[in-house]
């Protein structure tokens, strides 16, 4: 685990150690932090990306009412880190665990290693989606912010609600 707080604490914004929950002030700009009192300020306009190969996310968030600026789906990993370079802006990214071409472990460590070498910023907010919970904590464990059973994404208390 000392390993990991060190080699996340060289990752902008990244989690300095699994057990803290706050977010460091980076290259002048202050992330956003989500606490147990609900969504940031500008969760409503968050950009979310998506890489899911089997169910519709766009229409897993609505049915939760969540509310976001822009989403885009991925149905496979290929090219991730150019993809995610072509969407600017990732508020949220979404990551399934068992993806083709690549898991979306490898696609973590792509984007881990992006950002170590300045060609990505890392994302506000990343969260592990996979039907499996050890998948889930694989992804935390390289980096992820949460995880969550597939079929409850919508439950992340940093999504912006329909109504409120």
């Amino acid at each position: 685990a000392t390993s990991l707080c060190v080699l996340s604490s060289l990752l902008p914004r990244a989690r300095i150690c699994p057990s803290l929950r706050t977010r460091a002030m980076t290259h002048g700009r202050v992330s956003v932090s989500v606490s147990a009192a609900g969504p940031s300020h500008d969760a409503s306009s968050y950009r979310v990306l998506s890489f899911e190969d089997s169910y519709d996310i766009a229409e897993m968030l609505k049915t939760a009412e969540v509310r976001m600026g822009h989403h885009e789906q991925r149905w496979s990993s290929e090219n991730a880190v150019e993809v995610m370079r072509g969407f600017g802006r990732i508020d949220v990214l979404l990551l399934d665990f068992y993806l083709p071409p690549v898991t979306g472990l490898a696609v973590l460590q792509q984007v881990n290693e992006a950002v170590l070498a300045g060609l990505l910023e890392r994302p506000k907010f990343v969260l592990g989606m996979s039907s499996v919970s050890s998948c889930n904590n694989r992804l935390i464990a390289a980096g992820a912010d949460k995880g969550f059973v597939k079929w409850d994404i919508g439950d992340w208390e940093g999504w912006a609600r329909e109504g409120r």
